[in-house]
């Protein structure tokens, strides 16, 4: 299930559509209830590579990273984004991160994706393009 879970993660691109079944019927985030499956769409992409001798990380060697920032259900109103994250070591099996929420900023800096909370489990997600 991971294999096919993070190949259709790697297909998303920015603009499409999302449904991310989540391994719970709902969720509540601060004050904020969602329901399985969270439809949205992809707002913005990021790739990097990470190599744990050149940064303070929590990974092991090296790792490619790839981050969906997704819109923010339309009756959130405290999160900037929800978060779904590849990892791919040279070295080991790949991984799909726990969805995350990042909260809105105000004025000072956003949080950094390494501190934000694991919210619950990715079962699946559908894209639509």
């Amino acid at each position: 299930m991971t294999a096919e879970l993070f190949e259709q993660i790697e297909r998303a691109s920015e603009g499409d559509e999302v449904a991310i079944t989540l391994d719970t019927d709902t969720v509540t985030v601060g004050s904020v209830e969602l329901a399985s499956p969270i439809v949205t769409r992809v707002a913005a992409v990021t790739e990097e590579t990470i190599d744990a001798r050149q940064k303070d990380v929590d990974i092991d060697g090296i790792v490619d990273r790839r981050v969906l920032r997704l819109v923010p259900c339309s009756h959130d109103t405290r999160h900037e984004a929800y978060i779904v994250e590849t990892q791919s070591p040279v070295v080991g099996d790949d991984r799909v991160l726990p969805l995350r929420m990042q909260r809105r900023s105000g004025c000072g800096p956003a949080d950094d994706l390494d501190s934000l909370s694991p919210v619950a489990d990715i079962e699946s997600i559908e894209v639509r393009s």
